[in-house]
């Protein structure tokens, strides 16, 4: 009886293992917490926040105006950036998108409004020469110097310049026009391995501005083209030093639907 008695007050040494496998796992759980709250899609928070100032700055339809805010029906979160005049039902369906929830600028009136929303989101990178915005037949051009944005005779775009650019991409994904990417330089001549002239060199700067556009914001490739000019298309004399620098840039252009239909793509 007494061996008995022994065995059954045996005290098992290894309980502490149950309480030391629940606190990692809380620790596990706690920590993996912090990182997703650490982790913000840049982006993501860009849209959220568009959409939050138009939810708090008043009603969808203005008193007294035919002003509608338009959203993307996509999500349902995030802000169109763009006020068009509401007209009919009719109306703005027919500047609607078919294929997505997008809104196609149809006219000088809607490139109008769009490109003055541009200019106020991007007011101080236009205030320090990174970016232009201009209105012409074609449609809306958004300008990129290269300085900032590109390093000289390189593609890869800058890190400033990935701001910049999901800055404008951010406003873009709202639209269903078709946007030709554009990529020029100055008349200094070019002749690397990779970039015999300034052809390849300009082509390549669209191009890499396109792949972006289109895998970080699902800006679907049909509405999407990209072409090279080289030093064919100054906007500037290239005889100064200022002028070449305003030459070598990435213009994105939001096509006007009419010169979409005419133009190749």
């Amino acid at each position: 009886m007494g061996r008995r008695k022994k065995e059954e007050e045996h005290e098992n040494h290894e309980r502490w293992m149950i309480s030391y496998a629940d606190f990692v796992t809380l620790l596990f759980a706690f920590f993996t917490a912090l990182y997703a709250i650490s982790t913000v899609d840049a982006a993501k928070m860009t849209q959220m926040a568009a959409s939050m100032r138009a939810s708090f700055s008043g009603e969808i339809f203005d008193a007294g105006s035919n002003t509608l805010s338009l959203f993307d029906g996509g999500n349902g979160s995030t802000a169109a950036l763009l006020n068009i005049d509401s007209g009919t039902g009719s109306d703005i369906a027919a500047r609607r998108d078919q294929s997505s929830s997008r809104i196609i600028l149809d006219g000088e009136a809607d490139m109008g409004r769009f490109r003055r929303t541009l200019e106020g989101l991007l007011s101080e990178e236009i205030d320090h020469g990174r970016v232009r915005i201009y209105q012409e037949r074609r449609g809306i051009a958004i300008s990129l110097g290269e300085t900032g944005n590109f390093d000289s005779g390189s593609v890869d775009i800058r890190p400033e310049g990935l701001a910049l650019l999901d800055t404008i991409a951010t406003g873009l994904t709202t639209i269903g026009n078709h946007i030709r990417i554009e990529g020029h330089t100055d008349n200094v001549p070019i002749n690397t391995f990779r970039f015999p002239s300034n052809w390849e060199l300009s082509t390549a700067r669209a191009g890499t501005v396109l792949r972006r556009m289109e895998t970080h914001y699902g800006i679907t490739s049909d509405l999407l083209a990209a072409s090279g000019y080289g030093e064919q298309r100054p906007v500037a004399t290239n005889d100064t030093a200022e002028g070449r620098a305003r030459n070598r840039r990435v213009d994105i252009i939001i096509l006007n639907p009419t010169i979409a239909r005419a133009e190749p793509l």
